[in-house]
């Protein structure tokens, strides 16, 4: 059975908005604390403009992308006109993720992963977590996330967010390899992830940096010598977690999805370290 973006998207792009409209415009959003729930709106609604621009204009290089960003139109003053706002933004965004295959390259923001594709699936589990926001904010319970869908949103993150921090370390960075994590999605086999950290000191203004990042261990070998610990859950614990959803988990009735993570306790800090960094 494959997974149906479109109406995902769909789905869950209007949920989030009507949570978001019976709720205090004021109200904060705990996932996202510098955001209130009419931020979380308009942040739906210019997401999904912007992707559906990079998509119908065919954008494939940094220029355009700037040119697109810069032609964005301000923020809806007016609440009604914001809800507008959103509901075209996903319009269009579906109109375009209708009409383009997967292997079609298109402007995304990992250098590995410059297709249709990685937008399409990004916008699915963006739709989701973003929901899931909404619902908190609204103090609503979370809406349950389906096995399948749950494991292709841990996959993203694995292979997309997490790895994107590597792409983004500085020339000037070291990089140390610091502990190894074993990933047991609900007895879907094992995941093992390298957690390093990048730090240093930049040169234009000595400010200083020590950030966690991770990705997939790529050889046999590799990080055997590292703290090792093992993180465990259901599908949908396990993928609320690693978008640094884990509130969500407190909400669910009788706390019966949770997270585990055991083993070297420094192998446990680092890990939650990365947890952390959260994702937008």
């Amino acid at each position: 059975m494959s997974i149906d973006a479109t109406a995902i998207i769909r789905e869950e792009a209007d949920r989030l908005a009507a949570v978001l409209l019976a709720t205090d415009p004021d109200q904060q959003v705990p996932t996202c604390p510098e955001w209130n729930a009419a931020d979380l709106l308009w942040h739906a609604a210019e997401v999904h403009e912007f992707w559906a621009a990079i998509l119908a204009q065919r954008a494939l290089t940094e220029e355009q992308v700037e040119e697109i960003s810069g032609a964005r139109g301000a923020r809806p003053d007016d609440l009604e006109a914001l809800t507008d706002r959103r509901a075209a933004a996903t319009d269009a965004l579906l109109a375009q993720l209708e009409t383009r295959r997967d292997d079609e390259a298109a402007w995304f923001w990992l250098s590995t992963q410059q297709n249709v594709g990685v937008i399409r699936r990004m916008q699915t589990h963006e739709a989701i977590i973003h929901r899931v926001d909404a619902e908190l904010a609204a103090g609503r319970p979370v809406t349950p996330i389906s096995t399948e869908v749950a494991h292709a949103g841990l996959d993203h993150v694995l292979r997309v967010m997490w790895p994107a921090g590597i792409e983004w370390i500085p020339q000037w960075a070291r990089i140390t390899p610091t502990a190894v994590i074993e990933i047991e999605a609900g007895g879907s086999g094992t995941e093992q992830l390298l957690i390093s950290r990048w730090s240093g000191t930049r040169p234009r203004d000595g400010a200083r940096f020590d950030v966690p990042v991770g990705r997939l261990l790529e050889n046999a070998g590799e990080g055997d010598s590292l703290p090792r610990a093992t993180v465990s859950g259901s599908p949908f614990a396990l993928d609320l977690w690693a978008w640094g959803r884990g509130l969500a988990l407190e909400h669910l009735t009788g706390g019966s999805e949770k997270v585990e993570i055991v083993g070297d306790p420094e192998a446990v800090q680092q890990m939650r370290a990365l947890i952390a960094e959260g994702h937008d």
